[in-house]
């Protein structure tokens, strides 16, 4: 069955996670020293102590299987409250933080350039084989929007954040349902992870699985095949689609 939609993971896929991580806490210290006053560098120091104590903030919390989605905003809202408390600044009423939590992660990545080299170009050559192209991240939908906006028009498939599908695993039923939303055949369908156990779900689902392993790293997964950059995705794409 010939090739016709690609569902890409977004970090460490199409974006340098550490090229975002600066530009995300900048983007904390501009949005909440504007919204709640302060300073803008305290805001992102803030960010930056969150993040080097995340799993704390999740210990409790389970976000798999069909009631992970509670827990998962749970711990959005946790994390942005705890911006308040290690910047000394008195937290908004409760609707207030809790709408903050799920809206900071598209306003504050607006202008990050995190893109991997490649990517524009990649996207564009797969996009000139007729190939649909979409995304399937754990990431919420505004901040896929948001990190990828510079190649967002490009993009014409389903992009499938973890608020969109209702779903943060990548697991066998998350394919599936991006298959059936697309309204495409398993086999049709190319997913492209960083992700031992996420290409393993798209197999499961009946998918084509890439892991894509940059920096000259190995793979020991349940992957179709292995890509470096996701140039290499023109050619096997190539083949994919006679």
């Amino acid at each position: 069955m010939p090739l016709t939609h690609i569902f890409f993971d977004v970090h460490d896929v199409l974006i340098d996670g550490r090229q975002l991580a600066p530009c995300y806490a900048a983007g904390v210290g501009r949005v909440l020293a504007a919204r709640y006053g302060g300073s803008a560098e305290a805001w992102a120091e803030a960010n930056r102590q969150v993040l080097a104590d995340w799993d704390s903030y999740y210990t409790d919390l389970n976000l798999s299987g069909d009631e992970g989605m509670r827990d998962y905003y749970e711990g959005m809202f946790r994390t942005t409250r705890a911006l308040f408390r290690l910047t000394g600044t008195s937290e908004p009423p409760f609707e207030e933080l809790q709408a903050l939590s799920r809206e900071l992660p598209g306003q504050v990545t607006q202008g990050c350039q995190a893109l991997y080299p490649e990517v524009r170009a990649a996207l564009e050559g797969l996009r000139a084989l007729g190939l649909t192209l979409g995304v399937i991240s754990s990431a919420p939908e505004g901040q896929i929007r948001s990190s990828l906006e510079p190649v967002i028009d490009l993009l014409d498939g389903w992009i499938s954040g973890a608020d969109t599908a209702d779903r943060f695993d990548k697991d066998e039923e998350r394919y599936a349902a991006a298959v059936l939303r697309s309204a495409a055949a398993p086999a049709s369908c190319l997913i492209v992870d960083d992700k031992a156990f996420a290409v393993g779900a798209a197999r499961r689902a009946g998918c084509f699985a890439a892991q894509c392993v940059r920096g000259g790293g190995t793979s020991g997964t349940p992957a179709h095949t292995v890509v470096h950059d996701l140039l290499e995705l023109i050619p096997l794409c190539q083949t994919l689609i006679r």
